[in-house]
């Protein structure tokens, strides 16, 4: 069980970024006149990319403490977008946050 919630707590540690960054894009476009709708959608967009981005980061950190000699100028500039080669955990968070966001957008953008 201890596993299970530990999987859970670092799973969801995006999620939360994820809908804040959205709702703050949401609130910005609101207050610049932008349709509700929109404005969760493209918040949306930017949460997702918030948490898409640090695991793209980490993904780097990863290869060039275990492949570059601890030297950036050693890896592919690509490297952190290969995603099909992220761990687990990463690729969990992402999603997860993704699917969040969308949520969000969906269930709220309804509504108005």
């Amino acid at each position: 069980m201890s596993a299970v919630l530990g999987w859970m707590s670092g799973a969801l540690v995006h999620v939360p970024i994820a809908v804040g960054v959205q709702l703050a894009s949401w609130g910005i476009g609101r207050a610049l006149g932008v349709p509700t709708r929109a404005g969760l959608w493209l918040g949306a967009f930017a949460g997702s990319t918030v948490c898409g981005m640090r695991e793209v980061t980490q993904h780097e950190y990863r290869w060039i403490e275990a492949f570059g000699n601890g030297r950036r100028a050693n890896m592919a500039g690509y490297e952190g977008l290969k995603v099909w080669d992220w761990n687990r955990h990463s690729i969990e968070e992402t999603v997860l946050a993704v699917a969040a966001v969308a949520v969000v957008a969906f269930v709220a953008g309804r509504r108005r």
